[in-house]
């Protein structure tokens, strides 16, 4: 990852305040959301987004994303419910191509002005919202499976490892947080996983920093413009592969500024993190029904 500006003083006094004992508390906010199901029968490959962002770094957000919703007479943004005409965004609730892209285009440059941006060159890069997209190859999972026991019984349980991993990473890279506040869609599989790990005594042990998870929570993204944001990168990148990409899902891949997506095919599943999978090995957590 190319680097990335640290916070400033500033950043951090306006984003938390300066406790009593002059420390500062600084908490760090994870959307997550997921497109696709790990179901080999339906679907070509499974994504999870992590977004991740200071409580001011969401609220200037938030701010902007709302306003762009009352711009377009959205009650919310589910891409891929837009992205066919379902739901909400029915054509009988007046909703065509022209309108669906205008909104969408929108939605792309709300992202792109929020994100975080590296140093590149002459630009001195921009600290910000920070999204990571893991997708998983279904079929390339189910022969990795077979041909390799280490590989874990879930495409799920990969995803929301390799999410969280290149959340918190960022934390620990270039934020320096206190505490983490984890806000998974609600009805998804993926914060189950979140608890089977806080639920260890001997995960926490091995793995103090979980001990910063003060919040492990299900919210419903139709109120909740960071859950809207990162569904948005799950599908966008989910859907690459589409053999005529809508123009604004050009832009939000565009937006990959230094190895925030991660495409895990049968190479990539057979590597993993080193270390990894010793250290969920360790962790003994409960067994889920596996992937098909």
């Amino acid at each position: 990852m190319r680097r990335i500006p640290q916070l400033s003083l500033n950043d951090l006094l306006a984003t938390n305040a300066l406790l009593g004992d002059g420390h500062l508390l600084v908490a760090l906010k994870c959307y997550f959301d997921g497109s696709n199901e790990a179901d080999s029968t339906q679907y070509d490959v499974v994504s999870l987004a992590g977004v991740s962002g200071t409580s001011e770094e969401w609220a200037r957000f938030e701010a902007d994303w709302n306003e762009n919703l009352n711009k377009h007479k959205a009650a919310y943004l589910h891409t891929t419910d837009a992205a066919t005409f379902s739901k909400d965004f029915s054509r009988n609730r007046g909703w065509d191509a022209r309108r669906r892209d205008q909104f969408l285009d929108d939605c792309s440059i709300i992202a792109d002005s929020h994100i975080a941006r590296p140093i590149d060159g002459d630009d001195p890069g921009r600290m910000g919202l920070y999204p990571f997209v893991v997708t998983v190859v279904l079929k390339d999972y189910l022969r990795a499976r077979k041909d390799h026991p280490d590989v874990p019984p879930t495409a799920e349980e990969i995803l929301v490892t390799q999410v969280l991993h290149g959340c918190l990473k960022w934390d620990i890279d270039y934020i320096g947080s206190n505490t983490w506040h984890l806000f998974f869609d609600q009805n998804e599989p993926y914060r189950g996983h979140v608890c089977d790990r806080q639920n260890k005594r001997e995960m926490l042990r091995k793995f103090p920093l979980m001990k910063k998870v003060v919040e492990n929570a299900e919210a419903d993204m139709r109120h909740v413009p960071a859950l809207q944001l990162a569904d948005l990168f799950a599908w966008c990148v989910s859907q690459k592969n589409r053999k005529r990409p809508f123009n604004w899902q050009d832009k939000v891949l565009s937006l990959d500024r230094g190895h925030m997506w991660e495409w895990l095919d049968y190479a990539a599943l057979t590597h993993p993190i080193p270390g990894m999978t010793d250290l969920m090995k360790s962790w003994k957590l409960p067994k889920r029904k596996p992937t098909r």
